[in-house]
């Protein structure tokens, strides 16, 4: 009896949202952080980690396979894609759009395609795909932090303090408090922003230990465009070290951030400053990899 030959497994994919407010949130947001990535689809999921040019914010987004509302795919696929023309594609979809992706190898093309509900109409864009050389990202080593606070948020409560702080400056400084909550606060020449929020204020709170931290607000505008395809937001705190950020996203998906602390450095040669006191010195942030 002759052996049957295995099939070949089909490259290239296909996945299709019906929510465009999904696809279109999530590039948004990556293109507001890096200007290119890689997208890898599996046989289980999609899955993108990335790290901005500055090393300060680093991110992974997964939407496993059961969130989809078509997935076909069968051999693991890697495309690196420029996210601000992705972007500019997207935006062109209405809340009434379905999106959907695909990908065949020879091409080496993203197809998008949106079909509007109870219409004919069909727009397919595409997008050359590029060849990109990545850096291996440092994720488990952020993943084996143990945080001295934990907390879920509203996030328009998030929101309207960093939209205060920006008035002062770039910086706003998160700080846990033990029975108390959490302080946001903001510091500039004019003046300064503080905004309390007590503990009926938070969904969830969990401190072993104080801690504080300032971080960068335009990193933490870019990671809150979210907000649309979220409805909480879980934060993870530890003095000196990167801020976990965790978005559930609805109908199912998960994007983590993390985002280094502000750091500051003095740096001087002996005589050069006469009063110490004088010296004062702009906080900087360091590279994920130096604080982990």
């Amino acid at each position: 009896m002759a052996k049957k030959k295995p099939v070949k497994k089909q490259e290239g994919f296909e996945l299709s949202l019906e929510n465009s407010k999904i696809l279109k949130s999530i590039i948004d947001t990556l293109a507001s952080i890096i200007d290119e990535t890689e997208i890898i689809i599996t046989p289980k999921e999609l899955l993108i980690k990335a790290m901005d040019p500055s090393r300060i914010c680093l991110l992974q987004i997964m939407i496993k396979k059961a969130d989809w509302d078509i997935y076909n795919c069968e051999t693991e696929q890697k495309i690196g894609i420029n996210l601000d023309d992705l972007d500019k594609i997207m935006k062109r979809a209405s809340s009434k759009d379905s999106i959907t992706l695909s990908f065949i190898p020879e091409e080496q093309k993203l197809k998008i395609k949106m079909k509007r509900e109870g219409d004919n109409r069909v727009r397919v864009f595409s997008l050359a795909s590029l060849k990109l050389e990545m850096e291996d990202i440092p994720l488990d080593n952020l993943l084996k932090i143990d945080y001295s606070t934990i907390l879920v948020i509203d996030i328009s409560i998030l929101e309207e303090a960093i939209k205060d702080g920006e008035i002062y400056s770039e910086i706003i400084t998160i700080e846990s408090i033990e029975n108390e909550g959490i302080n946001l606060n903001s510091v500039g020449i004019i003046g300064e922003m503080l905004y309390e929020i007590g503990l009926d204020e938070l969904e969830e709170l969990n401190i072993t230990k104080n801690t504080t931290g300032s971080y960068s607000i335009n990193f933490l505008k870019a990671i809150l465009k979210l907000k649309s395809i979220t409805e909480k937001l879980e934060i993870s705190l530890k003095t000196d070290n990167p801020a976990k950020f965790v978005f559930n996203i609805i109908e199912g998906g998960k994007a983590d951030f993390f985002l280094a602390p502000r750091v500051e450095e003095v740096e001087f040669d002996e005589g050069e400053i006469t009063d110490i006191e004088e010296f004062e010195p702009e906080p900087e942030e360091k590279p994920i990899e130096e604080i982990t």
